[in-house]
C-alpha cells in the first residue's frame, strides 16, 4: 500500500512559518538598531551636558577671576570665544603635524623632517601673532592689568579644571 502525499498542502504551511521567522528576525533587528540608537543620543546628550556644564564653569571662573563688570563680560565673551577657536584650530593642526611625523618617521627622509619643523615652528609664529590681535582687542575694552591678569587665569582655570578631573576621576561612569 502506497501512501501518496500531496506536498502542495505543505508548501504554504513551511512558507508561512518562514515568513513569519524572518519577519520576527526583522523586528529583533529593528529592536536592537532602535536600543543601540537611544544609547548613541543619550551618550551625545550627555557629552553635549558635559560640554555646557563645563562652559558654564569656565564662564563664572573667568568672571570671578577677572572681576569682570556686567558691561565687560557682555563684551568679552565673544572676543574670547573667538580667540578661543582659533587658538584650538592652531593647536589641532600642530599636534595633527605631530602626529603624522610619529606615525611616518620612520619613512620620512631628513628634508621632509626639516619642513616638518618648519612647519611645526609655523604654528607657534601663528599663535603668538594671535595672542598680540586679541591682546589687542581685550584692551580695547579691558583695562591692561585685567589683560594680563586674563593669561594666568586661563592657566588656573586648566590647573583647576584637571584637579577637579582627578578628584571626581573615581566618580566618572565607565564608557561603552
Amino acid at each position: 500500500m502506497m501512501i501518496s502525499v500531496n506536498m502542495s498542502l505543505c508548501t504554504p504551511y513551511r512558507s508561512n512559518n518562514m515568513e513569519n521567522r524572518i519577519t520576527k528576525s526583522i523586528l529583533l533587528i529593528l529592536f536592537a538598531m532602535a536600543i543601540q540608537l537611544s544609547t548613541v543620543s543619550t551618550q551625545a546628550q550627555s557629552v553635549t551636558n558635559r560640554q555646557e556644564s563645563l562652559q558654564q564653569q569656565k564662564t563664572a571662573f573667568f568672571n570671578q577671576k577677572l572681576q569682570l563688570t556686567q558691561a565687560e563680560s557682555a563684551k568679552f565673551w565673544p572676543v574670547y570665544n573667538d580667540f578661543q577657536n582659533r587658538r584650538d584650530k592652531i593647536a589641532r593642526d600642530r599636534n595633527n603635524l605631530l602626529q603624522y611625523y610619529e606615525t611616518n618617521k620612520a619613512n620620512m627622509s631628513e628634508k621632509e623632517a626639516g619642513e616638518a619643523i618648519q612647519k611645526y615652528l609655523q604654528y607657534h609664529k601663528e599663535e603668538t601673532r594671535l595672542l598680540e590681535t586679541y591682546a589687542a582687542k581685550f584692551l580695547a575694552f579691558l583695562p591692561p592689568k585685567k589683560v594680563m591678569q586674563l593669561f594666568n587665569v586661563e592657566l588656573e582655570f586648566k590647573k583647576w579644571l584637571l584637579e577637579n578631573l582627578r578628584q571626581n576621576k573615581h566618580q566618572l561612569p565607565a564608557r561603552n
